[in-house]
């Protein structure tokens, strides 16, 4: 192997997250690093996902359909 021209890997490298403010120690070629969102704030890892608030295509359908409104008849 060649020497000098692998990255030298830091044990004790600080990941910092910037939504929750987490600080983790992650082995990484840079000393420290920041990420938008972690394991701990992250929506589908929390169980807190939020729901899509307009609906799918078919709910807004069923949606105008409950209310009489057919958009064929125009």
């Amino acid at each position: 192997m060649k020497k000098e021209i692998h990255p030298q890997v830091h044990a004790d490298a600080k990941t910092t997250c910037v939504s929750c403010s987490a600080v983790y120690e992650i082995p990484s070629t840079v000393k420290t690093q920041s990420v938008e969102i972690c394991r701990a704030c992250h929506p589908i890892y929390t169980g807190k996902a939020q729901k899509d608030l307009k609906g799918g295509r078919i709910d807004r359908f069923r949606q105008r359909m409950a209310k009489g409104k057919d958009p064929a008849k125009k």
